[in-house]
């Protein structure tokens, strides 16, 4: 980023009220310009490794990538970091029979100069909010099953769970396809990445409302968001990544 940028991170992660594991997963890196977030699943105690490799493994591949690659070619950067961290998984699925159904999502961010770099799989999301311009915006897609191709009438319950259903994930045999985007950064902006533990409880005008509110103090506005999704059942489990742009 511009020598005059800088970036103020928080995280928290939470086990919720229900679930007994913690299956989620996240990492910044130490130049605190690099971070990964990931949600797994795979039954008691296998989706917290499956998270945790894949945020590792992400991780480590950019932190050791060519740095002439990732100040060029980021996006393809992020793309192959999603895609080593499914293979680190499925080597362990292959040779570990009780590990053959795990899985995770997997959310990568890379800042390089001014822009936020980003690639993903599944549903776990990256908003970017403007709380001067009253503004917040999600910059993911989640790969999830599309309601609009199901006929609700035929399958009730296929239609009613569409949202929560993967289409990719990390630790798949299948060809993954990460996307990848970009986002332009202004001083000011606030960086959420989190898992859908936190977004099923929040709607998006109260995570813009938060942030208004806590626009000068965002480790309480990370608290905030924490609390809020524990008092709306906290069901899954619950984490997020806060990064600032000032100067």
């Amino acid at each position: 980023m511009p020598k005059d940028f800088t970036l103020q991170f928080y995280s928290r992660t939470h086990t919720g009220k229900i679930k007994r594991n913690n299956e989620d997963y996240l990492r910044i890196h130490q130049n605190g310009l690099l971070a990964a977030i990931a949600d797994g699943m795979g039954g008691t105690d296998f989706g917290e490794i499956a998270s945790q490799i894949a945020v590792d493994a992400s991780v480590e591949y950019l932190a050791s990538a060519d740095p002439a690659k990732l100040l060029n070619k980021p996006a393809g950067e992020l793309g192959n970091a999603v895609k080593y961290a499914n293979e680190a998984i499925i080597a362990i699925q292959q040779n570990e029979e009780q590990y053959r159904t795990m899985g995770s999502t997997l959310t990568c961010l890379l800042m390089v100069n001014n822009q936020l770099h980003f690639s993903w799989v599944g549903d776990s999301r990256i908003y970017i909010v403007r709380p001067a311009q009253n503004n917040i915006q999600m910059l993911t897609r989640d790969h999830t099953l599309d309601r609009n191709k199901i006929d609700a009438t035929l399958a009730p319950d296929l239609y009613r769970r569409a949202p929560s259903i993967l289409t990719q994930k990390v630790g798949s045999i299948l060809l993954i396809q990460p996307d990848t985007d970009c986002f332009e950064l202004q001083i000011g902006d606030i960086i959420l990445a989190c898992t859908d533990g936190l977004t099923d409880r929040i709607e998006d005008e109260l995570l813009l409302e938060y942030a208004i509110k806590f626009v000068d103090n965002l480790e309480g506005y990370a608290d905030k968001l924490l609390d809020r999704a524990l008092d709306c059942g906290g069901q899954d489990n619950i984490s997020l990544i806060l990064a600032q742009v000032s100067n």
